[in-house]
């Protein structure tokens, strides 16, 4: 007997604005069309917007960037159909930058961003640029910047996206965060000589998003959802950039 085919879940986010962020992408279709592993990337999967909003609250609160947000570009990092892009730009960031490997994702955050910009329900605070391109190629904001990654690669690719910020960093100083969702390889980050970890949590999804999230989750077997996701945040500190012996200290809080 064949298997029922289940409608996707348009999450709220969507229903609200009439844009297409939903659903859950598998690497081998991210990959597809390009010269990436599949093994070497993640699926495509929109942040749960009340993470997004809790992030980028506590960021400006209490972890003390040394550049004002209206000097800040937010970089979304595999940024797919772009729902964290649109949630950003709620924020008076100088711009917002997105870049996407997967041409039709990249297509679609496109068409989401149009039609964000023209929705009565958001207002935009910050302008938006989206590119389809390599996060190994495509240049880095020469300002000062915040980077967003939602788990998009494998510790290869990550491996590489860091050397090139660690490089660019020290050829252009300039402030740099990196907000890390879904941290599965943070390990890598903590032991980094340039990066120290600010801060590090498991952060809740409000009830409606983790009601959104059951449901889509619900429609494959490969991933499970908890509610919430472990969220670290990076700085980059080439000060420090010289030795790996004397481990540098760390905060530990959970968001409640």
């Amino acid at each position: 007997m064949p298997r029922k085919k289940h409608q996707p879940v348009v999450h709220p986010f969507d229903q609200i604005h009439g844009t297409d962020t939903s659903g859950l992408i598998p690497a081998t279709a991210i990959a597809r069309g390009t010269t990436v592993k599949p093994v070497e990337l993640t699926a495509y999967y929109g942040i749960a917007p009340s993470i997004l909003q809790t992030l980028l609250d506590l960021w400006l609160q209490r972890l003390h960037f040394s550049a004002p947000i209206e000097q800040t570009v937010f970089l979304d990092v595999g940024s797919g159909k772009g729902r964290a892009a649109l949630l950003a730009s709620r924020f008076p960031f100088l711009r917002i930058e997105g870049i996407e490997l997967n041409r039709n994702l990249a297509q679609t955050a496109l068409t989401n961003a149009g039609i964000w910009q023209h929705s009565p329900h958001a207002a935009q605070l910050a302008p938006i640029a989206l590119h389809h391109a390599d996060a190994l190629r495509h240049p880095l904001p020469a300002e000062p910047t915040l980077a967003f990654l939602f788990h998009p690669f494998e510790l290869p690719i990550l491996r590489r996206f860091l050397r090139r910020v660690q490089t660019s960093l020290l050829r252009n100083p300039r402030p740099f965060d990196l907000v890390y969702v879904n941290a599965e390889h943070g390990s890598l980050l903590d032991r980094h000589p340039a990066f120290q970890r600010i801060w590090t949590g498991s952060v809740p999804m409000s009830p409606a998003d983790h009601v959104a999230d059951l449901a889509a989750i619900a429609q494959q077997e490969e991933y499970g959802s908890t509610g919430d996701e472990l969220c670290s945040f990076y700085r980059f500190t080439p000060d420090e950039n010289v030795s790996r012996i004397h481990p540098k200290k760390r905060t530990n809080i959970a968001v409640s």
